[in-house]
């Protein structure tokens, strides 16, 4: 099924419901939303009823497939080479809880009778539903009141213009912030979709792969 079936979402609407699944998700469990680290792992099993199974066989067996998601056997797929990435791990089921958030209800409606298919997280390839994806997992790991808190309380009027200033920026709010499961290029590019920073030198389309 093309991906040209799934209607386009600007990012202001992927960012409310990625607020949206995570008060509610924290008004069910008694906790703030902002309290961070998210834990996408238990919103993705407990929450929303998935599996999570880590696998390298058939297009897992490429390290550029991160993750997908199935969503009929109710599967969330991680590529066993990303299992004790901590970030890498959170963003993948993050990134699968925003297909289950964005695109799931389209896929029901439109997969033939039948057919079975995995939306899978390719490094390589960003059509519209990927960076929608992409977008949903920043937002649900870093909530954007949750950030500009840690920035006024640990780091306030940081003058960020280089790769290597974004990167330490992003370093010390990880730590000072508690996002424990968040990897410092996440933060990177976090904070350039907030244009808390700048796009620097080095970073393409304001997303910096490293």
């Amino acid at each position: 099924m093309g991906s040209d079936v799934y209607p386009e979402r600007s990012m202001d609407e992927v960012e409310e419901l990625a607020g949206e699944l995570s008060r509610t998700y924290s008004e069910d469990h008694n906790r703030s939303f902002l309290t961070v680290p998210v834990p996408v792992e238990d919103i993705a099993e407990h929450y929303l009823g998935y599996a999570i199974d880590f696998t390298d066989r058939g297009l897992f067996a490429d390290p550029e497939f991160l993750g997908g998601i199935d969503f009929e056997q109710n599967t969330i797929y991680v590529n066993a080479s990303v299992q004790d990435h901590d970030g890498r791990y959170a963003f993948t089921v993050a990134h699968e809880i925003g297909h289950h958030v964005l695109h799931r209800e389209t896929y029901l409606e439109n997969a033939p009778d039948g057919e079975q298919e995995i939306l899978c997280r390719d490094t390589r390839e960003k059509p519209q539903i990927e960076l929608e994806a992409d977008r949903f997992a920043a937002a649900l790991l870093m909530p954007s009141e949750a950030v500009q808190m840690a920035i006024a309380e640990n780091t306030p009027k940081r003058k960020v213009t280089t790769i290597g200033q974004a990167r330490g920026l992003a370093s010390d709010l990880i730590k000072e912030g508690q996002f424990s499961n968040v990897s410092n290029t996440a933060m990177v590019n976090r904070l350039i979709d907030l244009n808390i920073v700048p796009k620097v030198v080095g970073y393409q389309n304001g997303q910096f792969k490293g």
